[in-house]
C-alpha cells in the first residue's frame, strides 16, 4: 500500500512539473489591451496574428476578454513576425442606448464596429513571437474613431 501511495505521489509531481508543448512548436502569447487609455470591459473583442513571413501560416488569435487575451495551443503562433490585426464591436439596445441585457429583445440590438478598419485589414501593428521568452504583448489603442452601426455584409469579417 505504501508504494501504491508513492507511485500515486510521484505521477502527480510529474504530471504537474511537465511543460506541455504547444503543437507544431507554437508560442503561448498573452497580454492587454485597452481603448484611448481606458479598460475594454463590454463587447465582443478578437486579436489576430497574421504571418508576413508565411502566408500559409494561419499565426494565431482569440478572443479579449475584459482586455486581456492568451493565446495558447493552437490558439498560439509559431514564432516569427506579425502584423497584430484587431476586431471591436459592441451591442447596444437601440432603444436605450445602453448595453443589451437579458431584458433586451432581439429586434432592437444594434451592432457597433468600435474600431476603424486600419486596426484589421491595414494594421502597422507589429509583434515578434520568440521562444523561449515571455510574450507579452500590452497595446493601448489610440483612436478619435467614433462607433458606427454595422450592415449585415460587415458582421462577416
Amino acid at each position: 500500500m505504501k508504494s501504491f501511495v508513492l507511485l500515486i505521489l510521484f505521477c502527480i509531481v510529474v504530471a504537474g512539473c511537465s511543460k506541455s508543448v504547444n503543437p507544431e512548436g507554437r508560442v503561448d502569447v498573452s497580454g492587454t489591451l485597452t481603448l484611448n487609455g481606458q479598460a475594454i470591459t463590454d463587447g465582443a473583442w478578437s486579436i489576430f496574428l497574421k504571418s508576413e513571413e508565411n502566408i500559409d501560416d494561419d499565426g494565431g488569435g482569440g478572443p479579449i476578454y475584459k482586455g486581456k487575451f492568451y493565446l495558447t495551443g493552437r490558439n498560439a503562433p509559431k514564432p516569427g513576425k506579425y502584423r497584430v490585426c484587431l476586431t471591436g464591436t459592441r451591442y447596444i439596445d437601440e432603444k436605450t442606448g445602453e448595453s443589451v441585457s437579458a431584458q433586451t429583445n432581439s429586434e432592437d440590438i444594434i451592432t457597433l464596429q468600435m474600431l476603424p478598419n486600419e486596426f484589421f485589414t491595414d494594421s502597422k501593428i507589429e509583434f515578434e513571437v520568440v521562444v523561449n521568452k515571455k510574450n507579452v504583448f500590452n497595446y493601448n489603442i489610440e483612436t478619435d474613431y467614433k462607433p458606427v452601426k454595422m450592415t449585415n455584409n460587415d458582421k462577416r469579417r
